[in-house]
């Protein structure tokens, strides 16, 4: 296999999009929705494993976006590790004092990344995870004890099944495209965005980026990712530029790589 390449091009705006780590959620089977559950020790390997890829690339984002919930910002702490010192304000360190390594544990938040780093970092409520409703937090062995009825129909009918105090698959589809059209509008070709978010949403968002008018069923393991190339400048040209592949590429699509020879969870949320 061809070893992977740095990126260079700056006449187009970078997109990589990252699934969270291994969760208590996926390694319990929870539907874990809105739930502020972290990693698990494997889920903190994989970023691990990530993060030392992605700087071997030299994959610096100059901007990042990540969902507000504590498995994602957690996986964006440990992505974040290795850009220490490219990353961090030039602060003064007192004489004979040596900086500590932050123990993030669990009150990791967005706010508290920023204060560490220099560049932008924009928590986005429009990143979360699928919102369960009733069903967050239960494996499906609890929902079907709790709600038998309910989880009956789900499992029998190929159509959408109201979940009380749950989103839709339209609500999903509709702050996933809001999500992107602001994205597009507020960056220029020659920034490089990380996005950090979830299995469901994840889907969504790959299908409005991509310009699909239905979302697709994707397999995408913890911590992999997508990433696309494209030119910002021409993205609302029509006509021939939309057919012009050379304007917008995907690099990398659902791609787990650095999970060689580790087990990766592909369950939602």
């Amino acid at each position: 296999m061809a070893a992977e390449t740095t990126i260079t091009d700056d006449a187009m705006l970078k997109l990589l999009f990252i699934r969270h780590g291994e969760s208590i959620g996926n390694r319990e089977h929870r539907m874990a929705g809105h739930s502020n559950d972290g990693l698990t020790p494997e889920g903190q390997q994989q970023c691990r494993r990530l993060a030392q890829r992605l700087y071997q690339q030299r994959w610096q984002p100059s901007h990042i976006y990540t969902s507000p919930l504590r498995r994602a910002v957690e996986s964006l702490a440990y992505l974040l590790e290795p850009w220490s010192d490219l990353l961090s304000p030039n602060l003064p360190i007192r004489e004979g004092a040596t900086p500590e390594k932050p123990r993030w544990g669990h009150a990791v938040t967005a706010s508290n990344l920023q204060a560490k780093y220099t560049l932008k970092i924009t928590a986005s409520v429009a990143l979360q995870e699928f919102q369960a409703g009733v069903l967050t937090d239960l494996t499906w062995v609890e929902a079907k004890r709790q709600y038998p009825t309910l989880c009956r129909q789900l499992e029998t009918s190929k159509d959408w099944v109201a979940i009380p105090n749950a989103e839709t698959p339209q609500q999903g589809q509709h702050r996933a495209q809001n999500f992107i059209q602001q994205l597009l509008a507020n960056h220029r070709n020659g920034d490089a965005i990380w996005i950090v978010s979830h299995h469901w949403i994840m889907e969504h968002l790959m299908s409005a980026l991509m310009g699909c008018d239905r979302t697709w069923q994707m397999m995408i393991p913890n911590t992999a990712l997508f990433e696309f190339w494209l030119d910002c400048d021409r993205w609302l040209q029509t006509g021939m530029a939309q057919g012009i592949s050379d304007l917008w590429q995907i690099k990398r699509f659902s791609d787990g790589q650095h999970l060689n020879g580790q087990s990766a969870s592909t369950s939602s949320s």
